[in-house]
């Protein structure tokens, strides 16, 4: 995991990329209504995918709908393929956590910020709520990892 908190995997199937690649294509041909594994998605001529939650946030164009992403590619070796997957949070989570981080250390330091209140009370405030927001976050990519790795029977390699 990086400052982002983007987490790169990669697993290897002792099947070929067809197989891999239609497996995947059952993951994202899932009826809008079928609600069960909440994972949707869609995958790209170049053996390229890209998975999220099926129920999102918000329904704005440009702001980021999903909690998480993951983002993968599959590459064939010999019988066996190859999937290397990027999985990352959503940006405004991210944005969220580190704009947390800077005004507890602007209060650490005695910075006059924008927040009004006692200086305790912010003390307090800003790490609780970035622990909390730390744990949406690796909840939201853990899960999603997590059903991917069921959905298709695979596991990480070390």
């Amino acid at each position: 995991m990086n400052i982002f908190f983007t987490q790169k995997n990669k697993y290897k199937v002792n099947d070929s990329i067809e197989n891999v690649r239609s497996e995947i294509k059952l993951i994202v041909n899932r009826r809008w209504y079928d609600s069960s594994k909440n994972i949707t998605g869609k995958i790209y001529d170049d053996n390229s995918f890209r998975l999220t939650h099926k129920w999102s946030f918000v329904i704005i164009d440009w702001i980021e709908r999903s909690p998480a992403y993951l983002n993968g590619t599959l590459s064939a070796d010999n019988n066996k393929t190859i999937i290397n997957t990027t999985l990352r949070p959503n940006s405004g989570f991210v944005l969220f956590f580190y704009l947390l981080t800077i005004l507890f250390l602007c209060e650490l330091f005695g910075v006059d910020t924008f927040s009004e209140g006692d200086k305790i009370f912010k003390l307090l405030f800003f790490p609780f709520f970035n622990l909390i927001l730390f744990g949406l976050i690796r909840m939201y990519t853990t899960r999603l990892r997590n059903r991917f790795e069921k959905m298709l029977h695979v596991s990480r390699e070390q």
